[in-house]
């Protein structure tokens, strides 16, 4: 892990964070990319998470190759009724349920995912009574473990064409925490995503194939101390 080196280049992130939350319209604390594009802003998310807008160059590139539609949110066209904004959170709450269904381990760190496009922040928590999947939040909570995505990824994933496990290989999404917490995700959860029962085996879909050793040197490193800076400037 990695703390923070400069206090005043953190003060300088908030400050600056703070006045994109005042000049935005209306309730700053709730407005996201759906509602109000011209506030989203990702430039301050790489300060609480480094190289985490290397994940915008990833989608690109698997764009590209037709191996991820595109989002809904950089579709053309006026979504007067919230279209887009439900099909996101609809996804979001398929990934929730397929975390529960995947893995024999309970989850037992929260898990808070925010896609980039409309910078939209879910968190999945274990409680007594099973996962509680809340989309559209403020943002991460101190012990979270944080997934940075794309919208297309969470929907590939919810749909079955995509596992979670191949799109942290191919640099879709990346994840911030503890190590210990980072390993234990990837191991207990590449499958999400996958059919469950005809579940492949090849190296791209095992714990070989996402050893976390041949990870990108920028992905290698997890953070918990980044993570104050960024929340209060980019609730969604």
């Amino acid at each position: 892990m990695r703390s923070l080196a400069h206090p005043k280049r953190a003060a300088l992130v908030m400050a600056a964070a703070a006045s994109l939350g005042a000049s935005a319209p209306g309730s700053a604390s709730l407005a996201c990319g759906y509602e109000d594009p011209q506030s989203v802003s990702r430039g301050s998310l790489s300060w609480g998470y480094p190289n985490s807008l290397h994940v915008i160059g990833a989608i690109s590139t698997e764009v590209a190759a037709r191996r991820l539609p595109h989002a809904n949110f950089n579709r053309g066209g006026v979504d007067l009724f919230g279209n887009k904004f439900r099909l996101a959170s609809k996804s979001l709450e398929q990934f929730g349920t397929m975390l529960s269904a995947t893995s024999s381990e309970s989850l037992q760190t929260p898990v808070a995912i925010v896609l980039l496009e409309p910078m939209l922040w879910a968190r999945f928590e274990p409680t007594a009574g099973g996962l509680r999947t809340a989309v559209h939040v403020s943002g991460a909570k101190d012990g979270d473990l944080v997934v940075v995505t794309g919208e297309a990824v969470i929907a590939e994933i919810a749909a079955g064409h995509l596992t979670f496990g191949e799109a942290y290989a191919r640099g879709v999404a990346r994840l911030y925490g503890e190590d210990a917490q980072i390993a234990a995700f990837v191991q207990n959860y590449q499958q999400v995503g996958a059919d469950l029962g005809v579940l492949e085996t090849g190296p791209s879909r095992t714990a070989a194939g996402l050893n976390l050793q041949n990870r990108p040197a920028a992905q290698q490193t997890g953070t918990t101390s980044h993570r104050f800076m960024w929340r209060k400037s980019c609730e969604c």
